[in-house]
């Protein structure tokens, strides 16, 4: 054992003794020296050169003319400029550990190889300063690169167009176009001009740039702070509670949307969203994870007519098809159909059909179908169905119907119906259907005290629309003689104003009533099947009182009480009097209720 741990301590100190060593050698081309000098051999120049460098060249004397004169005049400058200055391209060099290797460029003027070589530094040219995490690409072949830490890149460009254009990108940066005629193993450093307006605009004015268009060059997702707009109307007065919960769901919201590109795309891909603001297009592409893609690197700058993931996927958007065996991304839009084994995530608007068997997300608005086994969450507006078998989530306007088995939220509900156990609506210009619905602002609720010929003491919540609530109630009558112990029910109701503070409504209620503390405890409950209706007058902001009749229906196994109770009111009883052989009983009654009301 202690040999088999040995080894596999000597082989983790080379990996990371040849990581480091790689990493050094990495940095010989990039080391920055000053030297002058001024027709003097070759050899003398490159010995000078090594001493000033902290390294050793290593070449073939016989292939390399180290008795020609150079002259050469630089300051703080990377030897792989300074060679590159000396050789113009007539030599190759790479680095192995402390040495440079110099060779001679074999390749002949007049060959024309399938592929060339660009390389060169990104530099600010107001500064000079060399910049990393440029993006650099060929819109034809998206073929692309990214400049390293030091600003140098190395891009493989084909030889077969007459002319290439290299597009160089960077953030806070002014976009530069190349045109590349000459095919051949090229050194091209390239200055970019910062862009002091886009800064301005988004550093000291904090503008939000919002694309409603895939063809909008500012599509990327924002990457900078979000500063809430929302508009309060002086006429709205937004409860405490609710609001807690909306600027929840919004700071989650757009935390989110903040993260949607790192989320799925690679370090590269990433880099690239945030630098390049045009819009690339191919037909089709396919892709076994986000980072394998036929878009290379570029995939998340590409709209795609069709998108094939074997795994997952990432891209810009789809206009007619995507298919994902496990995930699909897309930065911008999508038009068409969507189908993906587990989730789609969009961070713009969705046109058409949606289906993931787990989740859907989509950042923007969705006109068309939308639905997932599980959950649905639409940053925007919706018009058409949300379905989806556990819960669904829309922060804006619902013009259509949201259908769940658990729950459902909407900002505004505009036209259609939510329909589920729990429905959660700011607002609402339709009647949620479920066995609770709230609906914040111009929603029916009722808190109920009220007693009635069964129950000395009740009280009861409703809440829903004024067309169709729900209503929780729960009686008691603890231990007074001919009376049960108590009930609890649910049922719906239906209301209508009567104009002046006037207001009619009917209850429907199934109760479960417990005779006494020993059919409590048993779970033998009867059963009470009520018919409320009741005239309600408001009598200030919050109260109003109710009073109306009733009809009753008990049933159950056994009873053993009379329930005319009220010693100076006799019951109108249907179907004769409580008898001992008798399991059924239906009565008229009554109720008169105090009841405290929203505002609205």
């Amino acid at each position: 054992m202690k040999t088999f741990y040995y080894i596999i301590f000597l082989t983790i100190t080379s990996f990371f003794t040849l990581a480091t060593t790689k990493v050094q050698a990495q940095e010989l081309l990039e080391k920055r020296i000053s030297i002058r000098v001024t027709n003097q051999p070759l050899d003398n120049v490159l010995r000078q050169i090594e001493s000033l460098g902290g390294f050793s060249f290593s070449y073939n004397p016989d292939i390399i003319e180290i008795k020609s004169r150079v002259s050469i005049n630089v300051t703080n400058q990377s030897i792989r400029e300074i060679l590159n200055d000396l050789f113009k391209g007539k030599v190759i060099f790479k680095e192995r550990h402390k040495y440079i290797i110099l060779n001679r460029n074999t390749k002949k003027e007049d060959e024309t190889p399938p592929n060339f070589n660009l390389n060169g530094y990104i530099i600010n040219k107001k500064t000079g300063e060399k910049l990393a995490n440029a993006s650099i690409y060929e819109p034809v072949t998206l073929a692309s690169t990214i400049s390293n830490q030091y600003g140098y890149y190395r891009i493989r460009l084909p030889t077969s167009p007459a002319s290439v254009r290299l597009e160089i990108r960077k953030d806070q940066f002014i976009g530069q176009s190349v045109i590349i005629s000459n095919r051949r193993n090229t050194y091209l450093p390239i200055l970019l001009n910062p862009d002091t307006l886009k800064a301005l605009s988004f550093r000291q004015l904090n503008i939000v740039t919002k694309s409603d268009s895939i063809n909008s060059p500012k599509i990327e997702i924002p990457q900078f702070e979000y500063i809430s707009t929302t508009y309060v109307s002086p006429d709205t007065i937004i409860e405490t509670d609710s609001l807690r919960l909306q600027n929840k769901l919004r700071v989650t919201y757009h935390r989110v949307r903040k993260d949607f590109s790192s989320a799925f795309a690679s370090a590269k891909q990433a880099i690239n969203t945030k630098n390049i603001t045009d819009t690339l297009y191919r037909p089709v592409q396919s892709s076994i994870l986000p980072f394998i893609s036929t878009n290379r690197e570029l995939s998340g700058n590409v709209v795609n007519d069709f998108s094939f993931n074997i795994f997952a996927g990432y891209s810009l958007g789809t206009n007619k098809l995507e298919i994902g065996g496990l995930f699909n991304a897309d930065r911008g839009h999508v038009k068409g159909v969507q189908l993906a084994g587990i989730g789609n995530f969009v961070g713009n608007n969705v046109t058409g059909f949606q289906y993931a068997s787990a989740l859907n997300v989509v950042m923007g608005n969705v006109i068309g179908l939308q639905y997932s086994t599980l959950l649905n969450f639409t940053g925007g507006n919706f018009k058409g169905v949300q379905w989806a078998g556990v819960g669904n989530v829309m922060l804006g306007e619902l013009r259509g119907w949201q259908i769940s088995g658990a729950y459902n939220y909407a900002k505004r509900v505009k036209s259609g119906h939510q329909l589920s156990t729990v429905n959660y609506a700011d607002s609402s210009e339709t009647t949620p259907i479920g066995f609770f619905s709230y609906v914040r602002k111009n929603g029916y609720r009722r808190y109920e005290v009220s007693t009635d010929e069964f129950n000395y003491f009740n009280t009861t919540f409703k809440t829903g629309m004024k067309a169709f609530y729900n209503v929780f109630t729960i009686g008691f009558n603890w231990k007074i003689a001919n009376k049960p112990f108590g009930s609890i029910g649910y049922g719906f109701g239906t209301a209508a104003n009567l104009g002046r503070g006037w207001m009619f409504n009917a209850d429907i209620t199934a109760n479960a009533v417990a005779i006494d503390k020993a059919n409590l405890k048993s779970h033998n409950a009867a059963g009470l099947f009520r018919l409320s209706t009741a005239i309600e007058k408001k009598t200030g902001k919050r109260f109003s009182i109710a009073f109306g009749p009733s009809l009753n229906l008990l049933t159950g196994n056994e009873f053993g009480t009379s329930y005319d109770t009220r010693n100076r009111l006799s019951t109108f009883w249907i179907g004769g009097k409580p008898d001992p052989g008798k399991k059924n009983y239906g009565w008229v009654g009554f109720q008169i209720a105090i009841r405290f009301r929203d505002k609205l």
